[in-house]
């Protein structure tokens, strides 16, 4: 997981969004998780509201992709 100042963010905005389209990038002020950036592809999987019901595919989505991320999750919740 990348962790980033505001500032190195500004100053890098391009390698910092492509290193996004791989995992998320937590963009720190003052010492502090402000933000998260993320691919727009993981942000609609993960807002996705289309389906009124879960499907077993989904949930399996759902499985997947938060193993994928569940450093990150555990580390965000811990702060």
């Amino acid at each position: 997981m990348t962790r980033v100042s505001a500032t190195e963010f500004k100053n890098n905005i391009g390698t910092f969004s492509d290193a996004a389209m791989q995992e998320p990038v937590i963009i720190t002020s003052h010492q502090r998780d402000r933000l998260v950036l993320m691919s727009a592809e993981e942000y609609r999987r993960l807002t996705d509201s289309s389906a009124a019901t879960l499907t077993d595919e989904r949930k399996r989505q759902i499985r997947e992709r938060a193993n994928y991320h569940r450093d990150t999750i555990i580390e965000l919740a811990q702060r």
